[in-house]
């Protein structure tokens, strides 16, 4: 190369490897092993200054070109290449025959890269390389895709940020509205709560609730905030009806927002200044039941605020259906304890009116019994008035006389007292406490004032236990022994009647305590059960007996007793063939738990 060329490139600012291929063969391979020399130019040692070594030659270091080359590496490579994979960008511009351009990256240091356009042309037997340093331009161009791909993600965070900022107001707001509802389960308050929360939120210049009137697109004003006088749900009544528009958006569950002149469509006076009107559908299982308005000046309300009242409307509904079931669960509880009541009332009344029509069947008994030992008491004195209207002075005689009458009228007098205090005890209606209670003493009782009706042709059997006072009722199961007992010699009496002679009627009475349970069992060999009335012989008004002669409520009563009491009543009743002679008998057991 001359040494004008030589000196033009060695003087050029940018760096400039000349490559002499010069060979005997007339058409010498362009590798780097095939080198007759290299040249760089005073610009390359500047650049590469870090394999250019201050000792080293500007000509004929091939060395030089070979560290070069270790620290390039491809960037963008505009010709196709069968050895892209294992060629470097350096290799590559020496060994092609034609002219090429492409980009190189090269590892000045550790951290510190360098982006060179390589453009390499052959002239004569001479490879020029040279490069053009393209580092700034590449990094303001990647700088640039970074600064945009930085505007987008700052774009996207700001977006998310900002739905993060609106679900954090709506989680709060939910939040607060939920914390306040939950604070009570009555309706009243859940309500003024809520329209109370809402207008703080809004700034409402008013809010209400409005109940759905039935079978009509329209509302009715329940509850109003604040209300017009202060006085609690002052100035409800109003009736709401809204254009087709509006009315279409409530019932299809959508918020309603709108800039009004006038509340509703049939309020009588405007406004006094133009305010946003926000209506919030309350539904109960998917059914519109009433509405929540809120006017405020507010003048836009925000996509993402409707979908908030739209949780709200949700978090409302939910709660006033709670309340609501609360209220109707309330109610019914209240209609049943009032209905129980009444029963109770009516059993009782039930209970004491079946005593009394027992007691009246008693009547004639009892009056047998107190007018026996009164008929003595009145003739021991006859005799005692005869003694003292004559004047016989009273010797020894006289007075064992005298002593054997007063005997006489103090058993009748016992007597009389006896029936008069177990009738007097029968006839409790106001014996609500349980009360410890002998049963054998009460079983006594009820049949001291049936005494008359035994004597006839009847024996009783008493097998008593030795019993422990038991917790009770003792007037409702004297009646329950009062009324099995009566059935029992009612059954005697008609079997007697059937039998015509030879008939002994015979009532069998046991108590014991066995398992925890006091067991009552009276056996009578009486006519027995029939047995298609065996079913039935417990439901109320059901009665075998003639008209007149009986309630058909006695034995429904004794089951009820009984059950007041925690236990059971059954029976058996059936006619076997003993001897070839058919024997009937009815034993009731009452269980009750000790």
């Amino acid at each position: 190369m001359s040494k004008v060329l030589r000196s033009f490139y060695h003087n050029l600012k940018e760096p400039i490897i000349i490559c002499d291929f010069s060979s005997k063969n007339s058409q010498p391979e362009n590798k780097i092993e095939n080198l007759n020399g290299v040249y760089f130019n005073k610009a390359f040692k500047k650049v590469f200054s870090d394999v250019f070594p201050d000792a080293a030659d500007f000509y004929n270091d091939i060395k030089i070109l070979k560290k070069l080359d270790n620290k390039f590496y491809f960037e963008y490579y505009l010709l196709e290449s069968e050895n892209l994979k294992t060629n470097s960008p350096l290799k590559d511009a020496f060994e092609q025959k034609r002219n090429c351009s492409l980009y190189g990256m090269y590892q000045k240091s550790e951290r510190e890269f360098l982006y060179f356009l390589i453009q390499a042309f052959s002239l004569k037997k001479y490879r020029i390389v040279y490069f053009y340093d393209v580092t700034r331009e590449i990094l303001t161009e990647k700088l640039t895709k970074e600064n945009e791909q930085l505007k987008i993600q700052n774009r996207e965070f700001l977006n998310t940020n900002s739905k993060a900022q609106n679900q954090a107001v709506k989680l709060a707001l939910l939040n607060r509205i939920s914390t306040s509802i939950s604070k009570t389960i009555d309706l009243n308050d859940l309500i003024n709560t809520a329209l109370k929360e809402l207008s703080i939120i809004f700034g409402a210049k008013k809010a209400c609730f409005a109940k759905k009137k039935a079978d009509e697109e329209a509302f009715i004003t329940e509850y109003l905030y604040p209300s017009v006088s202060g006085a609690e749900n002052s100035g409800t009544g109003e009736i709401l009806k809204y254009d087709k528009q509006t009315t279409d958006e409530i019932f299809d569950n959508k918020i309603s927002v709108k800039i009004c002149l006038k509340e509703s469509e049939n309020s009588t006076e405007p406004l006094k200044t133009p305010l946003n009107r926000i209506i919030i559908p309350i539904t109960r299982n998917e059914n519109l039941i009433a509405i929540l308005i809120i006017f405020t000046t507010k003048k836009n309300i925000e996509e993402i605020e409707k979908e908030l009242l739209l949780g709200v409307s949700m978090q409302i509904s939910s709660a006033i259906t709670q309340a609501m079931l609360f209220q109707e669960v309330s109610n019914k509880k209240q209609e049943v304890e009032n209905a129980l009541t009444e029963l109770k009332e009516t059993q009782l009344q039930l209970i004491n009116s079946e005593k009394m029509a027992s007691l009246g069947q008693l009547i004639a008994s009892v009056a047998h019994e107190i007018n026996t030992p009164l008929a003595s008491i009145c003739a021991n004195n006859e005799i005692l008035k005869r003694f003292f209207n004559s004047n016989t002075p009273f010797d020894n005689d006289t007075l064992e006389i005298l002593r054997d009458t007063n005997s006489i009228d103090a058993i009748a007098i016992k007597r009389i007292s006896n029936l008069v205090q177990s009738l007097k005890r029968f006839v409790r209606l106001d014996e609500e406490t349980l009360q410890a209670a002998n049963i054998n003493d009460e079983l006594d009782l009820t049949l001291n004032l049936l005494r008359h009706k035994l004597k006839k042709d009847i024996n009783l059997i008493k097998n008593y236990g030795e019993l422990q006072p038991v917790n009770c009722y003792p007037n409702m199961l004297n009646q329950v022994f009062l009324n099995i007992l009566m059935n029992s010699i009612q059954s005697i009496e008609k079997e007697a009647e059937a039998a015509k002679t030879g008939f002994i009627g015979e009532i069998t009475i046991s108590t014991e305590i066995k398992e925890s349970s006091l067991f009552v069992k009276i056996k009578d060999n009486g006519s027995g059960i029939k047995e298609e009335d065996k079913k039935k012989i417990f439901h109320a008004g059901f009665t075998t007996k003639k008209v007149g002669e009986g309630t058909g409520l006695g034995l429904a009563i004794c089951k009820k007793i009984v059950e007041k009491h925690k236990g059971t009543i059954s029976f058996e009743s059936s006619a076997v063939k003993k001897d070839g002679i058919a024997v009937k008998f009815t034993e009731f057991t009452i269980r009750i738990p000790v």
